[in-house]
């Protein structure tokens, strides 16, 4: 059903201008849709680069979900050719990426522009088949001649000044549905209208799928969606799939309603982003969500989950059961775990500013041990963000974080704290939303997710 998406489609040599409103030479779109971008509700956006044309698509969404193409764009990559694999290769890595933070061009050199917007390279995909490197940045230059030139950057994608102004006003960075995704490829592989209504409906079948099996249940049935190697919510597959069956022994039912899917696809790579709404006869949840799936031999498999609760709380008045059960539900449901005690969230309130301290002290030691054994972020395990933290620690010779509307709230056994940040290093600067999860770990609250929730 699903093969589609790598097999349909025309991989096309670029044919000249390719699109209305812009100010490059792009390539010959000519009404067909990159297979990259499937599914775009109305008022959000994609930006995809064609490394082979040096050309940058903006895509808004529609009342239908099909991407329309609203500029074209000149635009520079890597001075080398191909993928990005390590620190200082020259290259701009392929694959979808999302945006999570702005740096304004008064905190940059020249060279930068306007702004740069950072992204979450490397991305989940990228940390499994252990690609390196950082900083990977969208900005602008103050040198028009230098985007003409093209393939001339160190693997950031650079847009003239007026360019990124123009794209400014789309760069939305959400934890979940609405995020702006930075879609990099070398060739456009391009699908006409009904190639693409086919395999996106191919898309939206599996992510249904998917949520019917989490409505039914059925363990085993909802676990085939995910990869072994899966990680989420700092659990792994065999973690996930106990916690899972637990809660399916626990409840008489699970309603799971998705809205505003978004879909983008990158070779054996595929994201779903979406708002979900949680609801058993005990507990709901309002969520937005991310889906990162692989191609296997036996199908799609989710990777990796990430998601941000914006509400939740017990359902104080039981809603009704279904009137035909399934089988293997039990007559009575054990309690829900009793939410975290207002001493807990007093304790993480006081543990969020020791942290702050400890990554300005640049004390890797100091700063992990606020970190649980099974962390994970930004598509890094501990160990991975301990690598990585230990490397900026190196580069910067100071750094400052300050954190502002700090909100701690419980979420079943765990402690949510979310607020802003704003981050300044003698090199680097930037402001953002995030979400720190916390989880008890032989008696004490650590750190078992984090999440850039938004940017201003």
């Amino acid at each position: 059903m699903f093969s589609s998406l790598i097999l349909i489609g025309l991989l096309t040599v670029p044919q000249g201008p390719g699109g209305t409103n812009g100010n490059g030479m792009g390539p010959g779109l000519n009404g067909r849709t990159p297979s990259s971008v499937l599914r775009l509700p109305e008022g959000s956006h994609a930006i995809v680069v064609e490394k082979a044309t040096q050309s940058l698509a903006l895509f808004g969404g529609s009342p239908t979900g099909n991407p329309v193409l609203l500029h074209v764009l000149r635009t520079n990559t890597g001075e080398r050719d191909g993928d990005k694999e390590v620190e200082g290769d020259l290259r701009t890595p392929e694959g979808i990426y999302f945006f999570n933070g702005v740096i304004p061009g008064s905190a940059l050199p020249a060279e930068y522009g306007v702004r740069a917007y950072t992204t979450d390279f490397p991305n989940v995909f990228d940390t499994l088949q252990g690609k390196d490197g950082s900083n990977i940045w969208l900005h602008a230059t103050d040198d028009p001649t230098r985007v003409e030139g093209g393939r001339n950057t160190r693997g950031c994608v650079v847009v003239t000044n007026e360019s990124l102004e123009l794209l400014a006003d789309t760069i939305q960075m959400a934890p979940g549905a609405g995020a702006t995704p930075l879609i990099i490829e070398e060739h456009f592989n391009l699908l006409e209208p009904q190639q693409l209504t086919a395999t996106t409906a191919g898309v939206v079948q599996l992510v249904s799928d998917w949520e019917k099996a989490w409505e039914s249940r059925d363990t085993d049935r909802y676990m085939s969606y995910y990869d072994q190697s899966f990680i989420g919510n700092g659990r792994d597959f065999a973690a996930h799939r106990a916690y899972k069956d637990r809660l399916n022994r626990q409840y008489h039912f699970i309603d799971i309603e998705i809205d505003q899917l978004h879909l983008f696809a990158h070779d054996d790579e595929l994201v779903a982003t979406f708002d979900q709404t949680y609801t058993s006869d005990r507990y709901r949840a309002e969520s937005t969500k991310k889906l990162y799936f692989r191609q296997r031999e036996e199908g799609w498999k989710i990777v990796r989950e990430t998601g941000y609760i914006t509400r939740a709380g017990a359902v104080t008045t039981p809603l009704p059961a279904p009137a035909e059960p399934p089988a293997q539900a039990p007559a009575a449901a054990p309690d829900v775990p009793p939410e975290a005690a207002e001493s807990d969230l007093t304790t993480v309130r006081t543990l969020v500013t020791a942290w702050a301290r400890a990554w300005e002290s640049r004390d890797i030691d100091r700063y992990m041990a606020f970190y649980a054994s099974a962390f994970t972020g930004a598509g890094r395990d501990r160990a991975g963000h301990r690598a990585h933290k230990a490397r900026l620690a190196r580069t910067y010779e100071w750094i400052e974080i300050d954190i502002s509307d700090l909100e701690v709230s419980a979420d079943g056994e765990r402690v949510v704290a979310a607020f802003h940040q704003r981050y300044i290093s003698d090199v680097y600067s930037d402001q953002s939303s995030k979400r720190l999860v916390f989880v008890r770990e032989e008696g004490e609250w650590k750190i078992i997710s984090e999440e850039v929730a938004g940017g201003f």
